[in-house]
């Protein structure tokens, strides 16, 4: 059995293989394109952004000290579990009409307080982009609803306006196709390995030159019949 493997046996073992190769790399690159284009359903995000802060007065806004500004910051902690809280999920879905269950709202939603700010982002994913905007919008407004009831010196201002999503955001199809002919690629490399490993036969007299470490003195050649 071998043992050693050199550039020269690397080499023919991709040139005696590569029908193998290709066919692999192939399958693996249609299936991800029929499961990428076909079976997997799109889907789309949108969101938008608020801004914690305090209430302001009609004569000017309070100003802020670093006290006001971290406790502020840490608010939005809190302020992100209210909102993806199942009562608050249900009074979104009721205000927006979509047909959706608050289990599925909340997996589907992303709430991110952006570092060191007084923002919070409010982002949803659906199938439906119309069904995206109206349930960010909704969320929005019952969150903006609630706040002030359970914070009423607090200030939450909407910073963008939410959009409907015109581009999907997955499936990501040029990430799927180069990871599926990267993988198709590398298992028949190794298929072709590994067959070539267990094949413990000669095929070239200098095969089993290199191999015996032995001179060939003499060989019984193919003879056509022809």
């Amino acid at each position: 059995m071998k043992t050693n493997i050199n550039i020269q046996e690397l080499l023919d073992t991709f040139k005696k293989r590569w029908k193998l190769i290709l066919i692999c790399t192939l399958t693996a690159t249609l299936l991800s394109a029929i499961g990428t284009f076909f079976l997997i359903k799109p889907q789309y995000e949108t969101g938008t952004k608020v801004f914690i802060g305090k209430e302001e007065t009609k004569a000017k806004v309070k100003a802020y000290d670093n006290n006001e500004i971290i406790m502020y910051q840490k608010l939005l902690k809190t302020y992100s579990e209210i909102i993806k809280t199942k009562d608050l999920a249900k009074a979104a879905i009721k205000d927006s009409n979509v047909d959706i269950k608050p289990e599925e709202l909340l997996s589907n939603l992303t709430i991110v307080p952006l570092a060191d700010t007084q923002i919070l982002q409010i982002k949803f994913k659906s199938e439906m982009p119309n069904d995206a905007k109206k349930i960010v919008s909704s969320i929005t407004d019952k969150f903006i609803e609630l706040s002030s009831e359970l914070v009423p010196n607090g200030n939450i201002q909407i910073l963008e306006d939410v959009q409907v999503p015109k581009n999907p955001v997955s499936p990501n199809k040029k990430m799927n196709i180069t990871i599926a002919v990267l993988l198709g690629l590398m298992v028949g490399i190794g298929l072709a390995f590994l067959l070539e490993f267990l094949d413990d036969t000669f095929n070239s007299k200098d095969q089993m030159e290199r191999e015996l470490e032995i001179a060939v003195i003499g060989v019984i050649p193919n003879i056509d019949e022809d």
